[in-house]
């Protein structure tokens, strides 16, 4: 048994480690859309099976985070530099949040730290600033600012953008008017039903649905100690006085 699983171990890693370099080299070049998902499987006519990649999917929390780097001075770089300068100038935003490892260094409630150096606030090179959009209606996917220190000339802004980025906007939920009973299961809702006139033996009822009948008592003579009471299942009780 180990002599057939241990060779079968290897050139199957083999084939997976060479698939993986042969897409790499295609990362590296930059032809990131020849790129493609690999497949190994024995079941199809083809061992060797491929597929596209698919764009980042804005609802997702893994691949719904657009990464981009922020080159900043040390020396010179303000948290107002970043919110006034890059974020709501350049980017759009209007209502947003600025959070790292530490905590939450901005909000619309939170503009203490503005005139405050990234070096007071802890946040340095190789570091992550995670941006939130705070709006309602048509909100902005998070946004993971990598951190690069650099010491820039005098006459320019000590923080920028090396690359331009557009952030894509979170696909809005659609909702459905459904219903979910006890059970969990969800029901489509019904329109309300009529009410429709119903003899003195009968419970009212919603159109569409049985009514329910209510006991019929039976009165006898005055001297008879006994009542009789017929039920929806055509069976007598006897209760005795």
């Amino acid at each position: 048994m180990a002599g057939n699983i241990i060779p079968a171990i290897a050139t199957t890693n083999a084939m997976t480690a060479g698939l993986c370099v042969m897409q790499a080299f295609k990362v590296m070049r930059g032809d990131l859309h020849k790129a493609k998902n690999v497949f190994l499987e024995r079941s199809g006519a083809r061992v060797i099976n491929s597929e596209s990649l698919r764009p980042p999917n804005p609802a997702c929390p893994v691949c719904g985070v657009l990464h981009s780097r922020l080159v900043i001075d040390p020396s010179r770089a303000t948290l107002d530099d970043l919110v006034e300068g890059v974020l709501k100038s350049k980017l759009g935003y209007r209502e947003f949040s600025i959070n790292n490892e530490i905590g939450t260094l901005y909000d619309p409630d939170l503009d203490d730290n503005l005139a405050k150096k990234f070096s007071d606030l802890g946040v340095q090179g190789d570091s992550f600033l995670t941006i939130i959009d705070d709006d309602e209606r048509n909100p902005h996917i998070n946004l993971s600012l990598s951190i690069s220190e650099r010491e820039l000339p005098e006459d320019s802004k000590p923080i920028s953008l090396p690359f331009d980025i557009k952030i894509p906007r979170k696909r809005a939920v659609p909702t459905n008017n459904v219903q979910e009973n006890g059970n969990g299961a969800v029901t489509p809702p019904t329109a309300p039903g009529k009410r429709k006139r119903t003899s003195s033996l009968e419970e009212p009822s919603i159109e569409g649905r049985q009514p329910i009948k209510r006991g019929k008592v039976q009165s006898g003579p005055e001297e008879d100690d006994m009542i009789l009471v017929e039920g929806a299942n055509h069976g007598a009780i006897v209760i005795d006085d």
